[in-house]
């Protein structure tokens, strides 16, 4: 029976999803067609993101590496953003 209820809740939320995704799609439209702003600038700005994003991801999980598998605690935890 749980696993009826999971079904159910997950296409609950590909619905929300969906509905979301519609709403979000029609409020750029409209900006982009109200001259707030380009499809151009709109991708320049979400390509910036996506990376100051992934940037961030990834070094949180550089962070989280480093301090599982430390085996000397004294030793100090460097990174470099290059790697």
């Amino acid at each position: 029976m749980k696993e009826v209820h999971l079904h159910a809740k997950l296409a609950d939320l590909q619905e929300v999803d969906y509905h979301n995704t519609l709403v979000l799609h029609s409020m750029i439209a409209v900006m982009i067609d109200k001259g707030f702003f380009t499809q151009d600038e709109l991708t320049r700005k979400m390509n910036e993101l996506d990376s100051q994003l992934t940037f961030q991801i990834e070094t949180y999980t550089r962070i989280s590496d480093a301090l599982l598998s430390r085996t000397n605690p004294d030793k100090p935890i460097t990174f470099n953003r290059n790697v």
